[in-house]
């Protein structure tokens, strides 16, 4: 047991920072934006110093502008501290739903990167008691092995459905997806968090689709 929990504390390690490296890269993305606006500023009043009028339509963009990427920035922020305290998060009650919206969010820049979309398909709750970073990390060991073997737009859809005493957590894809090598290899890479979680991963070629089957209650 502490082999299979150090490989996925290990794994943890590399998810935490893939991901950390992604949101920190969009928020110097967005402070270099508020920099460039900044110059601009400075221009203007450079400007206005030797008798150009002031546009206040410009400043008004730029305001605007500046406020959009300080909003921006807070956003990243937020999820990269929530995201933070997961890591050492234990086990709650939690609805698949906000997993996947989290998980999605986390993922936005490299999928884009990618040019995959991810939606998340949910009528109902399906709640199930987990370790909310365990799971995204094997959602993320998923979607970075698709990453790596398809070129091209492509589209994934999370679902869940309540199977008896477990859930059954279905990543669709579209067509043209090789979902039968994906889930092989995503199934040895995150064997370790297979069995933390208990689950056990099902590619379906023939509707082009994984499911990830767990306990709804998780008992030590």
């Amino acid at each position: 047991m502490i082999s299979i929990l150090g490989s996925a504390n290990t794994l943890g390690l590399f998810f935490f920072g893939s991901m950390s490296a992604s949101m920190s890269h969009e928020i110097k993305n967005a402070l270099a934006i508020i920099n460039e606006h900044a110059g601009l500023l400075d221009d203007l009043v450079r400007l206005s110093e030797k008798g150009k009028p002031l546009s206040t339509d410009r400043l008004k963009s730029l305001s605007a502008n500046i406020g959009r990427q300080v909003q921006r920035a807070d956003n990243i922020v937020g999820r990269l501290n929530r995201f933070a305290h997961s890591a050492r998060q234990p086990v709650i009650t939690t609805d698949t739903k906000e997993i996947f919206e989290f998980t999605a969010a986390l993922v936005d820049r490299l999928a884009s990167m990618n040019s995959v979309t991810i939606t998340v398909g949910m009528d109902v709750e399906v709640p199930m008691q987990v370790r909310p970073f365990v799971l995204e990390n094997l959602l993320w060991v998923c979607l970075k092995t698709m990453f790596s073997m398809i070129s091209g737009p492509h589209s994934i859809e999370f679902k869940a459905k309540k199977k008896d005493s477990d859930v059954a957590i279905i990543i669709q894809f579209d067509e043209g997806v090789p979902v039968e090598m994906i889930g092989v290899h995503a199934a040895q890479e995150g064997q370790p968090l297979l069995i933390a979680l208990r689950a056990v991963m099902s590619p379906d070629v023939q509707n082009n689709s994984i499911t990830l089957t767990m306990p709804r209650k998780f008992e030590e």
